[in-house]
């Protein structure tokens, strides 16, 4: 058997653009839970998708989003301290428009 590379890739973007479908997808099974609904992901989730010659370790995070309230302000920080972990970023973004939605930070 060959050298194994292995890694730690964040799946981050804005709310609702599918990126615990995408995580789900890439481990070959459910490991996040999915909803049209908006803020379902509200802490850090981990899958795994092995390869014959790498493993990922793969970082379900909320999405990116302005806080207003509590709950937003605490899953933001949640995503700001997950990138210091992270060896690579996968961003995830929306076919459905270029709308900035209520949660932007522009």
């Amino acid at each position: 058997m060959g050298l194994l590379k292995s890694g730690f890739v964040a799946v981050a973007g804005r709310p609702n653009v599918g990126k615990s479908t995408l995580v789900n997808a890439l481990c070959g099974g459910k490991v996040a839970i999915v909803s049209d609904k908006p803020h379902t992901t509200r802490r850090r989730i981990f899958g795994i998708a092995n390869g014959d010659d790498h493993q990922l370790v793969l970082v379900d995070l909320p999405g990116f989003q302005r806080p207003r309230d509590t709950l937003t302000e605490r899953m933001q920080k949640t995503v700001d301290a997950s990138f210091e972990d992270i060896d690579a970023v996968l961003f995830v973004g929306s076919s459905r428009g270029a709308s900035s939605g209520s949660g932007s930070r522009s």
